[in-house]
């Protein structure tokens, strides 16, 4: 299935989770769909949710926990069987210390190593806390054999039901305090948890929330302010009741302890001023500000995942003092409003991410189509070539082409792109067109790359340059006529001494400076004779010691390749390097073609 018929799918379904933790009037029954939904998209087979209960003190299930709901137990952790659910978990065990932190919480999982019998070679589970504000209510335990059964996808899927299902519980846990008479405050919040629920755009949700606040606190104004674009500030992202639009004005203030918002994000606390202009905490203040005769305001910092993601202010032109359940309820509504921004970020984030890699797969098809679709094939001659980009584009290309219609005459080149990702797959498309455009005319190579360093001059408004190797094969001969605009020296191999020679010649990168002088140079390909044409992504290969492949390698790898195919040759120098760099993450593009005569 496709990345994007996966992300599709995983959206529906886990709109399909929140609408029936929405709607459910059996917080029960809609936790046991949550958790089936949750187990087939994640690929998995079994899992639980336990419930903080603080009357639940048999230590079933954990004192203090209830199992609340569970799908496909294995028959040793069953339901009936006390020595497997009796006594405390590790995951319980870690929430009870305060160490279930994470979104998501790797487990090796003590109930289903002391359950006796066959446990379906479950061992691990990712346990996800399902939170309310700054409380734990619960967690969601996903169960499996091993970690690399837990995917990246479906561990952010897990986090996310997990965030839902804090949200549900919450929002259950105030429809009770409705029926215990707590009438005002907790309808507020269940509708404002349920307007928060039904907006999935960012700016149409932090609008209606600084209107919703301002309306139900009865202040003058009231902001929220993010993370700005500067790590040193947070920015006006809504505001309602300014006489000047902060949002509008791109307003920011320093995330200083001498800033009011710096001082509430810092500390995580609450700040109350009741006239700053008898007495306030912070000294720091702004013209704009000023203008704005602002005297009572009071800030909450907007809690997620233990960190603070912003601050939700209210401000009065009057001197105010929030009363202890005004401040109470601004307190709520923001960790309500925390949990909501965060998810609708982290949806808008995942969306676009994923246009992102979808883009860069079409620039991956459109870039490896530049590329040789195959090797010549030529009798008494072989041709072998290995691309690898260290990302989905790279910089890299090579490219073999007749010239002047002349099928026994071709033109090789290697080229390198400084620069990763795009920008260098950009750069390469358009130094390929000007060196293949350049080379059909039959200049000799140093020609060729001078005359194309002076288009990349012209044509490209980057900073980006490149190294490339240009060389011309007479196949009837062997000749090989080359000059070189800073490239690593391709490697000969020849078949009579099995010695390893440089084809070196004096030059610079292309695209760097106007007027350049290239050396050029010619051999004669014997019998038997090898060349090897490389990008530094093979000699620079790092190890996990970071230290570097290297060309000394390099050569004594081709030194042992006298007798054998261009193929062979390719297959033993990407071996290679890929047995010295191990696991270590590759860094640069791997390029490298053979040129072989055989007779």
């Amino acid at each position: 299935m496709s990345s994007h018929k996966t992300l599709v799918r995983n959206l529906t379904t886990l709109n399909q989770i929140v609408e029936s933790l929405h709607k459910a009037d059996n917080i029960g029954q809609a936790l046991d769909f949550a958790l089936t939904r949750l187990i087939e998209l994640m690929g998995l087979e079994t899992g639980w949710i336990f419930l903080k209960d603080p009357e639940a003190q048999t230590r079933w299930a954990g004192r203090g926990y209830v199992l609340a709901a569970h799908h496909n137990l294995p028959q040793a952790l069953g339901v009936n069987r006390a020595r497997a659910w009796k006594g405390t978990c590790d995951c319980q065990a870690l929430c009870n210390k305060d160490r279930l932190t994470g979104a998501y919480n790797e487990v090796r999982c003590s109930r289903l190593r002391n359950a006796p019998g066959d446990r379906n070679g479950l061992k691990v589970h990712a346990s996800a806390p399902l939170r309310a504000g700054d409380n734990i209510l619960g967690i969601l335990n996903v169960a499996a054999k091993d970690w690399e059964s837990f995917s990246e996808e479906g561990l952010v899927l897990l986090a996310n039901v997990g965030s839902q299902i804090g949200i549900a519980l919450e929002r259950a846990r105030l429809f009770e305090l409705l029926k215990e008479r707590r009438i005002h405050e907790q309808a507020v919040l269940l509708e404002l948890s349920n307007q928060l629920l039904s907006r999935s755009d960012l700016d149409d949700l932090m609008i209606f929330l600084v209107e919703r606040v301002s309306r139900l606190l009865d202040a003058d104004a009231c902001a929220i302010l993010l993370p700005g674009e500067r790590k040193d500030t947070l920015r006006f992202s809504a505001a309602w009741g300014w006489y000047d639009n902060p949002v509008a004005a791109r307003r920011e203030i320093p995330l200083d302890p001498k800033s009011s918002c710096g001082l509430v994000m810092s500390t995580l606390e609450p700040l109350v001023v009741e006239d700053c202009s008898v007495y306030d905490p912070t000294t720091w203040t702004a013209d704009w500000l000023d203008k704005e005769k602002f005297r009572g305001h009071a800030l909450v910092p907007l809690v997620a995942e233990d960190h603070a993601i912003g601050v939700l202010m209210i401000d009065c032109r009057t001197p105010r003092r929030l009363q202890e359940d005004e401040l109470r309820l601004l307190h709520l509504m923001a960790n309500q409003a925390a949990i909501a921004i965060e998810k609708v970020r982290l949806h808008q984030e995942e969306i676009t991410r994923q246009r992102l890699e979808d883009e860069l797969a079409v620039g991956q098809q459109i870039q490896e189509s530049l590329l040789p679709e195959c090797c010549p094939v030529v009798p008494g001659w072989e041709f072998a070539a290995f691309y690898k980009p260290a990302r989905l584009v790279g910089g890299d290309f090579y490219d073999y082409f007749e010239l002047a219609g002349d099928p026994m005459q071709l033109g090789l080149v290697i080229a390198d792109a400084s620069g990763k990702g795009v920008p260098a797959a950009l750069f390469m498309a358009l130094s390929r067109s000007l060196i293949r455009t350049k080379s059909m005319t039959g200049r000799h190579p140093a020609a060729v790359l001078t005359r194309a360093n002076r288009l990349i001059m012209n044509d490209s408004r980057s900073k980006l340059f490149l190294t490339a190797f240009y060389a011309t094969l007479d196949l009837r001969t062997g000749w090989l006529a080359y000059a070189n605009g800073g490239h690593n020296y391709p490697l000969w191999l020849q078949a009579e001494t099995g010695q390893v020679e440089e084809l070196a010649a004096r030059g610079v990168v292309l695209g760097a400076f106007a007027d350049i002088a290239l050396e050029e140079k010619e051999i004669t390909l014997a019998r038997g004779d090898t060349i090897v044409f490389y990008t530094d992504g093979v000699t620079e290969a790092i190890d996990g010691s970071e230290e570097l492949f290297g060309e000394d390698r390099l050569i004594k790898t081709i030194e042992m390749l006298v007798q054998a195919s261009a193929q062979d040759v390719v297959d033993a120098i990407v071996g290679a390097v890929h047995e010295f760099i191990g696991d270590t993450p590759q860094q640069d593009d791997l390029t490298l073609f053979i040129v072989k005569r055989r007779f």
